[in-house]
């Protein structure tokens, strides 16, 4: 009868693993918020998210650790980049790992810019 758990724990590790390495975070109030909005806004669901590019800073952290409007904010400046959604939400993730506000600064980056540009053409 050992046989039994066994097999359920090279199954439990193997699905670990197929999973990136560690089991997904608990879904609760504050995910099913961010689920909806990420929905609405850009068509993405979040549900089946995994790390698809290895070695990002934000590998493996649950994606209500960051901002919500960063992170819409970030899906679509990334877009830029990419078709892909789902990599446009992971970079945009690996981005706020470390600076927290990055797209409202690269935002005001640019405005910056453009007023420059502006004043030198007078």
């Amino acid at each position: 009868m050992r046989t039994l758990p066994v097999i359920f724990l090279c199954f439990f590790t193997i699905a670990i693993a197929a999973c990136g390495g560690k089991p997904a975070p608990p879904k609760g109030e504050k995910w099913g918020a961010y689920r909806t909005a990420i929905l609405e806004k850009h068509a993405v669901d979040i549900d089946n998210f995994r790390d698809q590019l290895p070695g990002g800073l934000a590998d493996g952290q649950d994606i209500t650790k960051y901002d919500l409007d960063q992170l819409l904010l970030g899906i679509k400046i990334e877009m830029e980049h990419t078709s892909e959604k789902l990599k446009a939400l992971e970079i945009s993730t690996d981005h706020l790992e470390e600076i927290p506000d990055y797209y409202t600064r690269l935002e005001e980056m640019e405005e910056q810019y453009e007023r420059e540009v502006k004043a030198a053409k007078k």
